[in-house]
């Protein structure tokens, strides 16, 4: 184990902020967006300036072999990005470049989705990514990425051109088409602090246009022909187009559940219109709520942040102004490669409407794939689930302190849903909505893909350095 002497010597080399539990600030940036894992504690948290820093942390975890885990943004659900090692936080690491002459962005690893949007689309420009404003570019990539974008532009790791990473051995190694080829392609969808650190992103960039967004509520009573009507008519969307059912309900036995069905459109803004227009009609179910508005691009996918500034757009760990609440969460997902049919349909609401009735909070998100995403060949990237035509994500979200037996019950639920729905999916899960409680995980995540991504493992990080307990294992 390390001396003070030894931690005071790599205190001395280092450039950002090397913090300690008796330090300001410790408790405010170990903690993650997720608040179920504030119990694990790191030893010290190494705030990288630069690639020289994550070089020399990696380093001193190697020498002395200590646990060690990377953390862009955050947000994984089963705190994987918790540790009681050393905490390598890249959140210092976040500057944005837009290369004007071809439209390509650098992007470095602690860079929030809220500030992408901000900077690139101040320029008129952005990349395909998701809705939450506090994730990190790093983790979000290498995990896939999703986001209203997709169907047009692809996946977030589909729009990566290159990236930069930091070996366990110290070495920086540029991966792109060309070089490191291998890792590249693990990099596109085979998790984040698997294989090395990344440091930043080279991504291809689109211009943006106005958001044109739809939204439609009904009574769950009624849902059943509405979800079965909308499977059927979002699979004939053009992909400019993205949809999704939305099931949020409060635990609240008095309040009646409605299901939301939601539309954006980049470009086609007549077209979408009307095609929302004439799905209405032809549903003969009456919405409770309807709403469409055309909005522009940075105040639509900034709508988090409305009345804040940037550096208050944040979770306490990610910006010392930050006004963004942490919340305790469980979540889990699975693919459907093809529509959910009726019986599949009514599991899925009993099991709302069951949770409901025990005065239970959740969320489920059913959302449009296909179109760019499904574009790629399986095997040109990590991320397996090309062939999906919807995702499912199971949610449950409570307030910070809430009691330790009711986050264990959320867990258990979003899992047990899988197993509801089973008969419908294709058993596999998305890795960005990490679950703890997965016994095939490696199938669910990676399913052919996994054998490779362990070559790579034992290439790259023989040793398991990096390590978590759904981390990928040396062949």
């Amino acid at each position: 184990m390390p001396e003070a002497t030894d931690w005071q010597q790599l205190k001395a080399s280092f450039s950002g902020q090397l913090l300690f539990p008796a330090d300001a600030g410790f408790n405010r940036f170990y903690k993650a967006a997720n608040s179920r894992y504030d119990s694990i504690i790191p030893a010290v948290i190494a705030r990288c300036a630069d690639t020289a820093d994550v070089q020399l942390v990696l380093a001193f975890a190697r020498r002395y072999q200590l646990p060690i885990t990377g953390r862009s943004g955050g947000h994984n659900y089963a705190g994987y990005s918790s540790t009681q090692g050393i905490l390598l936080d890249l959140a210092l690491m976040a500057d944005i470049q837009l290369q004007p002459e071809d439209n390509t962005a650098w992007i470095s690893a602690g860079a929030k989705l809220g500030d992408v949007y901000d900077q690139l689309s101040k320029k008129g420009r952005s990349i395909p990514a998701g809705s939450c404003v506090g994730v990190g570019v790093a983790g979000l990539t290498q995990g896939g990425g999703f986001g209203i974008a997709d169907r047009l532009y692809g996946l977030t790791c589909d729009a990566a051109l290159e990236a930069e990473l930091v070996t366990v051995d110290g070495e920086v190694l540029r991966c792109n088409k060309q070089q490191n080829t291998d890792l590249f392609w693990g990099l596109q969808g085979g998790g984040g602090g698997q294989f090395g650190i990344v440091t930043r992103f080279k991504f291809q960039t689109f211009a943006t246009s106005d958001i044109l967004s739809c939204r439609a509520s009904f009574a769950l009573k009624g849902a059943l022909p509405v979800l079965s009507a909308w499977q059927n008519w979002s699979l004939q969307l053009p992909e400019q187009l993205w949809s999704q059912v939305a099931l949020w309900w409060s635990g609240d036995t008095k309040r009646e559940l409605v299901v939301q069905i939601r539309l954006t459109s980049l470009g086609l803004t007549e077209q979408a219109k009307q095609l929302w227009q004439n799905w209405l009609q032809l549903l003969k179910v009456e919405p409770l709520t309807q709403e469409v508005a055309l909005r522009p691009y940075r105040d639509f996918m900034l709508s988090d942040c409305d009345g804040l500034e940037m550096s208050e757009c944040k979770l306490p760990h990610q910006s010392e102004q930050a006004k963004l609440n942490r919340t305790a969460m469980a979540g889990s997902s699975d693919f459907f490669n093809q529509p959910i049919n009726q019986a599949g349909l009514t599991a899925l609401l009993e099991q709302v409407q069951r949770r409901q009735q025990q005065g239970l909070s959740g969320g489920i998100l059913l959302t449009l794939m296909g179109g760019a995403i499904g574009s790629v060949a399986t095997d040109q990237t990590a991320f397996v689930h090309r062939d999906a035509v919807f995702c499912a994500q199971y949610m449950v979200s409570y307030p910070v302190g809430t009691d330790d037996a009711l986050l264990h019950n959320a867990a258990l639920w979003v899992n047990q849903m899988r197993t509801v729905m089973r008969p419908y999916s294709t058993g596999g899960a998305y890795l960005n909505y990490t679950d703890a409680l997965l016994k095939n995980w490696s199938d669910a995540y990676y399913a052919g893909h996994y054998s490779k991504l362990q070559q790579l493992k034992g290439r790259y990080d023989p040793q398991q350095l990096l390590r978590f307990s759904q981390g990928i294992t040396p062949a």
